[in-house]
């Protein structure tokens, strides 16, 4: 009997190993499993949806400091679930959509009071974006905002997702 309890255990164990990405993303067994991975120095990444996330622009305006623009925006979670704030990209264009500028902006860089989240981003909640960034002049007459997340130490954003799929 002991020895059966030893090999559910052992299953139960390589189970709980297979879907530990698609565990990490439940409300319940998540936050533990992942504390467990993380003290044994296995960070787990669950599998976040990029797609839903809603990004609105509000616009730039260059009232702010000479030399600046002040772009505003608003990022809302529409997945079931809670997801990670995203980093917001930042992309310049000139008149022919070219790029003039790129950045990368953390979430305590866009929010406001500019502090780090402390949790996920709830379903259906939004956040406020507000970035001062550096006037490139009349070369720039545009920009795009995208989202990405950091995945497995690379980089991924939706807009390249959306390129990528067939």
């Amino acid at each position: 009997a002991l020895g059966l309890v030893v090999l559910a255990l052992a299953l139960l164990a390589q189970a709980v190993h297979y879907w530990r990405d698609t565990l990490a993303q439940h409300p319940v067994v998540g936050p533990p499993l992942q504390d467990a991975y993380a003290r044994l120095g296995l960070p787990l990444e669950p599998e976040w949806n990029l797609g839903a996330y809603e990004v609105k622009q509000w616009g730039a305006t260059s009232d702010v400091t000479p030399g600046t623009l002040r772009v505003r925006a608003s990022v809302v979670n529409r997945a079931p679930r809670a997801q990670p704030h995203p980093l917001l990209r930042v992309t310049l264009l000139d008149r022919f959509s070219g790029k003039v500028a790129r950045r990368e902006f953390r979430p305590a860089e866009y929010l406001p009071g500019r502090a780090a989240p402390t949790g996920l981003l709830a379903p259906g909640a939004r956040v406020d974006a507000d970035l001062v960034i550096a006037d490139p002049g009349s070369e720039a007459v545009g920009f795009e905002l995208d989202v990405c997340l950091v995945r497995r130490g690379a980089l991924s954003c939706a807009g390249e997702q959306r390129l990528a799929a067939p």
